[in-house]
């Protein structure tokens, strides 16, 4: 079976002007064909004399401007077979159908319509929607009448998407692919009036404006222009990021749902409802705050609300960290400096401390060790130890100053003993003793 663009009423581009009309997009058969035949339905519909289709009310309309000799056939999908074949009034450039002359079929039908020689084609689904009569106008009230309300108030779309669930996970309201080297991009919106720019590299979307969600935005990554050529007047900052994030204030909440007026007395509310951001804790800043301290972070949307740019609190945090690293590096400076003349001072103190030679050596009953101890000295003992190194005897000294220590021969075997001065824990002279019987 041939190949067939497929446009259903469940993927339908509405304009809404005077009235409410149902486009049908109609895309140039490629190669042309002839009749309602074609190998190829694959096209795009571009320029100022393409075939309009639409659908008002009850009635399909297919205009074509400054058409001659056109013709207009419709056929079955399942069949092929031709319901219906018309020529364009010349002089209206319009076929005009009425729906009931072929709706009874309850099928899916294929309109080729032939303009200049070159045939276009588009893909009615009346198997859902419009079998019946009853079928259409359930149509228009649940899609038309959602945009147009009871006082004829409008709603303008330039182009307007509905997927219906046709197929599991491949349902686009609006499918725009990009092809080629030469730059674009599938989609491009704009909240300017302007035609767009040429942009030279290729992208999925490209928008001139802002871009506003209620909802989750995902994306494996982010990126902000950060190019210098792109900016003016740089000065480094220097230092005062650091004072000023310390006034800001960090809080967790919950998000509150609100509604908004659609300006006809219908409230919508702000967040879908199944949205998961109203179930979650979200932790955050307070616009209000952050505008007293860094007003270029805050916009106050069209709405009246409050927005921080968390993006660029980037650099600040990163110019806070390098001063706090400041800080610290001279702080530890500082207290090796303290350090540093701590000991030396703590050294020269205990170089006034003394030990002399024990009087007499040898001895035998009992010697006298004369030393002297800093006043300002936290501790103070003279130990005793054989010439193994082993330790025999340890005495504090509490007093400070020139001290007398008697070493007692009682309880010594005789030999050569070794007798240390250690103040604060510091070694300060170490001499030999002679012990005899």
């Amino acid at each position: 079976m041939r190949k067939k663009l497929i446009i259903t009423i469940s993927f339908t581009l509405i304009a809404l002007v005077s009235s409410a009309k149902l486009y049908i997009p109609l895309v140039k058969s490629v190669p042309p064909s002839t009749g309602n035949g074609g190998e190829s339905r694959i096209g795009i519909r571009t320029g100022s004399y393409a075939p309009l289709a639409y659908i008002e009310d009850e009635t399909l309309y297919i205009d074509y401007p400054a058409s001659v000799a056109s013709s207009v056939i419709i056929t079955n999908d399942s069949t092929d077979v031709v319901v219906l074949n018309k020529n364009f009034n010349v002089e209206s450039n319009r076929v005009q159908i009425e729906l009931n002359s072929f709706i009874r079929f309850q099928n899916n039908y294929n309109i080729s319509v032939n303009a200049f020689g070159t045939w276009w084609v588009g893909y009615l689904d009346y198997s859902d929607y419009l079998s019946s009569k009853q079928g259409a106008e359930s149509l228009y009230q649940n899609v038309i009448s959602t945009m147009v309300n009871q006082t004829g108030k409008e709603r303008n779309y330039g182009f307007f998407g509905i997927a219906g669930n046709a197929s599991t996970g491949w349902n686009y309201a609006v499918s725009g692919i990009l092809f080629g080297e030469n730059g674009g991009s599938g989609i491009y919106g704009s909240s300017k009036y302007d035609e767009g720019f040429n942009s030279k590299d290729s992208y999925a979307g490209l928008f001139h404006g802002d871009l506003k969600t209620t909802d989750v935005v995902y994306a494996s990554a982010y990126n902000t222009l950060a190019d210098t050529r792109l900016n003016k007047d740089m000065e480094k900052i220097i230092s005062g990021c650091l004072d000023k994030l310390m006034q800001i204030n960090v809080y967790k909440y919950n998000l509150k749902q609100f509604n908004l007026d659609n300006g006809e007395g219908t409230s919508l509310g702000y967040f879908n409802n199944e949205s998961k951001l109203l179930d979650k804790i979200h932790y955050g800043l307070s616009g209000q705050e952050i505008k007293e301290i860094y007003p270029n972070l805050v916009t106050q949307s069209q709405d009246g609300y409050l927005s921080v740019n968390y993006n660029e609190m980037i650099p600040i945090l990163i110019q806070s960290i390098q001063e706090l690293k400041k800080e610290l590096d001279d702080t530890k400076a500082e207290l090796n400096t303290l350090k540093s003349t701590s000991h030396i001072a703590s050294h020269a103190k205990l170089q006034e401390s003394a030990l002399q030679q024990n009087v007499p050596n040898p001895f035998r009953d009992k010697c006298i060790v004369k030393c002297y101890i800093p006043q300002d000295a936290n501790s103070a003992f003279l130990d005793i130890y054989d010439l193994n190194g082993h330790q025999i005897q340890s005495g504090i000294i509490t007093e400070r100053g020139n001290v007398e220590v008697c070493i007692e021969g009682t309880g010594l075997p005789e030999g050569t003993y070794l007798y240390s001065l250690i103040v604060n824990g510091e070694l300060i002279d170490t001499r030999r003793m002679i012990h005899l019987y």
